[in-house]
């Protein structure tokens, strides 16, 4: 699960890496983790209620051949964040995956709007 500190250790090499400006809006991707596809595509929908833009529904790497398929949904918005936001949307999104029976927040990224 990722916690506060984890986030703000988040913001802190984006800082030092200068490669986002944080007091802007950028762009964030956020992904979910689950062996049925179709489950994913249907939350898609839940998603983009709450403003969020479906971007792609991927196979997961396998770790061991023989481990069965699983399947990332990204979704992305362009928003700013604080720790304290992306701290709640993280909650949000934990919670969401558990109401909806999704295996899986598996967290977030964040790049430059182009």
């Amino acid at each position: 699960m990722i916690n506060r500190e984890t986030i703000i250790d988040f913001f802190e090499d984006l800082k030092e890496g200068n490669d986002f400006n944080i007091d802007e809006k950028l762009l964030w991707s956020y992904f979910f983790l689950d062996e049925n596809k179709n489950k994913l595509q249907d939350f898609t929908l839940k998603l983009e209620q709450l403003g969020y833009e479906f971007d792609s529904i991927f196979e997961a790497e396998k770790v061991n051949e023989e481990d069965d398929a699983e399947y990332y949904l990204q979704v992305t918005k362009i928003e700013h964040h604080t720790i304290d936001s992306l701290n709640d949307v993280n909650t949000m999104f934990y919670k969401l995956a558990e109401d909806n029976d999704i295996n899986h927040y598996d967290g977030f990224d964040v790049g430059n709007i182009e």
